[in-house]
C-alpha cells in the first residue's frame, strides 16, 4: 500500500489493538502479514500487541480475523471484545452481535460505558503437569480457552520471574510445536486474582490477556466450586470471568471488560520503513 492506512487504536484491559475494516485489509493484499509485522514494532512504529481485521457479514454478524505481531494468527479475547465495540461504534451491528472467530461464532453485547461481554466456548481442562523450566520444577493446569494456557499458581505474581519462565515454557516440549501461553496467577486475600502472561506470538509479557484470564479464572472457579472470578491483569484493568453452568462441565464462559477507543489516524507508508537492528554492537 502506497496510501496512507486510515486505523483506530484500541485497548481491551490493557492489551492494545490496530484495527483495520474489511477494505483497508484488502488493499493491502499478500502483503498483510509483513504490514503487520512492521507496523506493531514498538518505537518505531504504531507499536501494538497484535491487529484486528472486522468486516460486516448478513444479519448482525461480524467477522473478526486477529494477527499476532509476528504475522501468526490466532483467536484473542480481549481483542474480540475490541471488535465488538468497533462494530458498534461504527454502525456494523447493534449493541448485540455474533462475531464470527477462529473459535466459531461468538456472542458479544456492548453496554452505553463500553464494557464488552462476550460468550466464548467453555474452557477445556488438560489437568496438572509439573514442567523442567530451565532447571526449575513449576507444577500448573494446563488448558485451552481458545488458545492454549499454562496456569502456575505463585506467592506473589509481582515477584515471579516472568520473563526467565516465560520463553522457556512457551516453547516447552511438552506443549508440542504450537507452544503455550504461561500465566502466573496469585490470589490475595481480597478474593480477586492477579495475573500476568507471557504471550506466544508476541513472544514477550503483555498487560493483559483475554484468554489468560479466562484460562485463569475457569481454573479458579472450578477450585472454588463456581461463581464470579475478578481477574486483575498487570494493568490494572479488571475483567470478569464467569462459568455457565457446572464449573466442572460448563457449556459457557462469559469474559467482561472495558474496550475502549485510544485514537483514530492514519499509518503513513514512511512508517513502514524500519530500520534493521545492528546486530554486531
Amino acid at each position: 500500500m502506497t496510501e496512507p492506512a486510515r486505523f483506530t487504536k484500541m485497548s481491551g484491559a490493557g492489551n492494545d489493538f490496530i484495527v483495520l475494516d474489511g477494505p483497508v485489509a484488502d488493499a493491502l493484499g499478500g502483503g498483510l502479514s509483513g504490514w503487520i509485522q512492521a507496523v506493531c514494532r514498538r518505537g518505531v512504529a504504531v507499536g501494538a500487541d497484535g491487529v484486528l481485521v472486522v468486516r460486516a457479514m448478513e444479519q448482525g454478524r461480524i467477522s473478526v480475523e486477529f494477527w499476532n505481531p509476528d504475522g501468526s494468527t490466532a483467536f484473542c479475547g480481549n481483542g474480540t471484545r475490541c471488535a465488538a465495540r468497533y462494530a458498534y461504534l461504527n454502525g456494523l451491528s447493534g449493541p448485540a452481535s455474533v462475531l464470527v472467530t477462529s473459535v466459531g461464532e461468538v456472542p458479544a453485547v456492548v453496554d452505553q460505558g463500553g464494557t464488552v461481554r462476550l460468550t466464548l466456548p467453555p474452557v477445556l481442562d488438560h489437568g496438572m503437569r509439573t514442567l523442567d523450566a530451565g532447571g526449575e520444577s513449576l507444577t500448573g493446569r494446563f488448558v485451552l480457552a481458545g488458545v492454549p494456557h499454562f496456569v502456575v499458581q505463585v506467592g506473589d505474581v509481582a515477584e515471579a520471574p516472568i520473563e526467565r519462565w516465560g520463553p522457556v515454557v512457551r516453547s516447552h516440549p511438552d506443549f508440542g510445536e504450537a507452544g503455550t501461553n504461561l500465566d502466573l496467577i496469585s490470589c490475595p486475600d481480597s478474593g480477586e486474582v492477579h495475573i500476568r502472561t507471557w504471550e506466544r506470538g508476541v513472544e514477550g509479557e503483555t498487560l493483559a490477556c483475554g484468554t489468560g484470564a479466562v484460562a485463569a479464572g475457569a481454573t479458579v472457579a472450578m477450585e472454588r466450586g463456581g461463581g464470579e472470578v475478578v481477574v486483575r491483569p498487570w494493568s490494572g484493568a479488571a475483567l470478569s470471568v464467569m462459568l455457565d453452568g457446572n464449573p466442572a462441565a460448563h457449556t459457557a464462559v462469559v469474559l467482561a471488560g472495558d474496550a475502549r477507543v485510544v485514537f483514530r489516524g492514519e499509518l503513513d507508508p514512511e512508517a513502514l520503513n524500519l530500520p534493521e537492528p545492528d546486530r554486531t554492537v
